[in-house]
């Protein structure tokens, strides 16, 4: 007796695929729903980066709001951050917040623990 054959339904419209990448990642998706999501170039919502970033640059310096950003990726907190830069915690806090400049020495440091290229620490 001959075996049942189940027919697989097939999509007789094929879908265009839009391929994103966020730097890091690939993504492929159908462009109806990646149209759905689009913005426009001239939209008020876009932004730059150093518009996103102003207050955050303003508050903590550049070099400062960087810091703080390895920190959190690292997800250290100031304390053992400080130990494995081989600074205290106190200073650590005031290069964070932009009253102490980072200096090359402990940026080569920086770089070294967390392969962050020192050259961005320097204001």
């Amino acid at each position: 007796m001959p075996a049942h054959m189940k027919k697989h339904h097939t999509d007789n419209q094929t879908q265009n695929i839009i391929h994103l990448s966020d730097g890091l990642h690939t993504y492929a998706f159908p462009e109806s729903l990646a149209n759905q999501y689009m913005i426009d170039n001239d939209d008020e919502l876009s932004a730059s980066s150093d518009d996103v970033f102003a207050n955050i640059n303003q508050k903590y310096s550049k070099a400062g709001a960087l810091l703080k950003g390895v920190r959190a990726r690292e997800g250290l907190n100031q304390s053992d951050f400080a130990k494995a830069i081989e600074v205290t915690q106190a200073n650590l806090s005031k290069m964070e917040n932009g009253k102490r400049a980072i200096g090359r020495v402990v940026a080569k440091r920086i770089e070294n623990a967390f392969d962050v290229n020192y050259r961005y620490f320097l204001e």
